[in-house]
């Protein structure tokens, strides 16, 4: 069937365009096809769309709206004839469409055309009710795709992750050349976050809700509770809190093109998350009832990985996960799962929205720098055990089973704090500091006893001296054996825990 219409022909910069009033009776004629996002889809699918699904409420309101009885709407449908299958009558200024020729594409406007929809279905009244459009002509899908980001970009209504998605997608079709400098952080972090996503051996497979996926609710999760712990955050929460990593590597050194800088961020990220899981495993059972999985957990975290990976780039330390386990090896607050537990009321969930991401960021890189605790200062009274069940209160925790080291000194005296640092620097400071410190051996190219305070080692002070306590427990003992044997002195040397 046929429909013609009185238009308005315009060219801008060589494009085409139309300027006309469609009945709403006609519009619900028309083969009028909206293409929908599908994060199940690669983007270079030749049916991969660009919109999220209709929000069937958002459009009800609309159609609501309109039964008012002074209801106007001047803002235009914007409609593209891809295929250039409607005719133009230049003479007669009438454009003709043909409902068997294929489909017009809606690019802007498809919760206002739903509502029309809607409103007619009520009231056949309505039919006639001019409603405003343009539409293009023969403009292609890439530049559609951009013409939908550039009116929505900076709309209320319109998801960040899926503008990231779009981008995403344009990237895909034409490369990093058509992406402006201000959005590559946007899209390296959105493809980020979608392999992450979607990689079966990641941390956060299927835990990130994409664009166009909803998460569940209390009823979804009620008709297959399997989904409970999936969709745990949503897409743009998760790729908002990438941006300090993209940001510190973008200032050490990154690939050239977008998709290896994907690839790079990708592989910290997951070496970095897959320390946190070794570390955590019940919480990554149960990631929706931890905090560690929402965005006031993640964005806090990569914080941290940041710092992290700033100290480990000037070591010369690979970012990968056996790492990362040793640099948060002293850290409750990234060991203990009750310090995120969503129910623990002195936990990580006091820290909400971004206002809290970075006192929660430093109070973890205290916690990493420190043990958990306070630096070794006999002056100040440290008191071993007692001050860390104190302070272990104070953050709200409980303390799981971890590894530290118990030393049998010669003569039976048993040294066993609750950290490793701190058992080994009290062994040190009971042989002698000034004999261990002769035998002239370091740990990552640092003296383990030394004058000088390093900026990238955890360190602990003891009379004047900073022991470098920046290795693993399995490290520690090894160290401590080997002096043992240098000064003559027999020490037995045990790590309690799991290893």
């Amino acid at each position: 069937m046929t429909y013609s219409v009185r238009v308005l022909r315009a060219v801008q910069n060589g494009q085409e365009l139309f300027l006309f009033f469609l009945p709403a009776e006609t519009l619900k004629a028309l083969p009028i096809q909206v293409e929908k996002f599908d994060p199940d889809k690669p983007y270079d699918h030749p049916e991969q769309g660009y919109q999220r699904s209709a929000e069937r409420n958002r459009a009800r309101r609309f159609a609501r709206y309109l039964e008012v009885a002074d209801a106007t709407s001047p803002t235009a449908i914007m409609l593209n004839d891809r295929d250039e299958q409607t005719r133009y009558d230049a003479k007669e200024g009438v454009l003709v469409f043909d409902t068997d020729s294929g489909p017009i594409f809606n690019y802007d406007g498809q919760h206002r055309q739903l509502g029309y929809q809607f409103r007619l279905e009520a009231e056949e009244s309505f039919a006639k009710f001019p409603i405003p459009v343009v539409m293009t002509r023969g403009m292609d899908k890439v530049k559609e795709m951009t013409q939908f980001r550039t009116i929505n970009s900076t709309a209320k209504g319109v998801a960040t992750s899926l503008v990231n998605a779009i981008l995403a997608n344009l990237h895909a079709t034409e490369g990093d050349e058509a992406i402006e400098v201000s959005e590559h952080r946007n899209v390296v972090c959105y493809k980020v976050a979608e392999a992450l996503n979607n990689d079966p051996q990641s941390p956060w497979h299927q835990l990130i809700a994409l664009p166009n996926q909803s998460q569940w609710t209390k009823r979804a999760v009620a008709e297959d509770p399997t989904r409970e712990h999936t969709r745990v955050i949503r897409a743009n929460s998760f790729v908002d809190a990438l941006r300090p990593v993209y940001d510190y590597l973008s200032q050490v050194k990154m690939g050239d093109s977008l998709d290896t800088r994907a690839e790079e961020i990708g592989a910290i990220v997951n070496e970095f998350w897959s320390a946190l899981k070794e570390k955590m495993p019940d919480a990554f059972g149960e990631p929706n009832k931890y905090a560690l999985f929402k965005s006031n957990g993640v964005g806090p975290v990569h914080l941290v990985l940041r710092d992290l990976m700033f100290k480990m780039h000037g070591a010369h330390r690979k970012w990968i996960k056996s790492e990362f386990l040793i640099m948060t090896e002293g850290s409750d607050l990234l060991g203990n799962c009750e310090f995120w537990d969503l129910d623990n009321e002195d936990g990580a969930r006091n820290y909400s929205g971004k206002a809290g991401w970075s006192d929660l960021a430093k109070r973890i890189i205290r916690d990493i720098s420190e043990g958990a605790l306070p630096p070794y200062e006999p002056a100040r009274g440290w008191d071993g055990p007692r001050a860390a069940s104190a302070q272990g209160t104070a953050l709200g925790i409980t303390r799981g089973a971890r590894t530290h080291l118990r030393v049998t000194l010669d003569g039976g005296t048993v040294i066993e704090e609750h950290q490793a640092a701190h058992t080994f620097a009290t062994v040190l400071g009971r042989l002698g500091l000034s004999k261990v410190e002769a035998l002239g051996i370091t740990v990552r190219n640092l003296p383990l006893v030394g004058d000088l305070k390093s900026t990238e080692y955890g360190q602990t002070e003891m009379d004047g001296k900073y022991i470098c306590t920046h290795s693993s427990t399995k490290e520690k003992k090894e160290t401590l054996e080997l002096i043992g044997k240098k000064l003559g002195t027999p020490l037995k040397v045990e790590i309690i825990g799991n290893e």
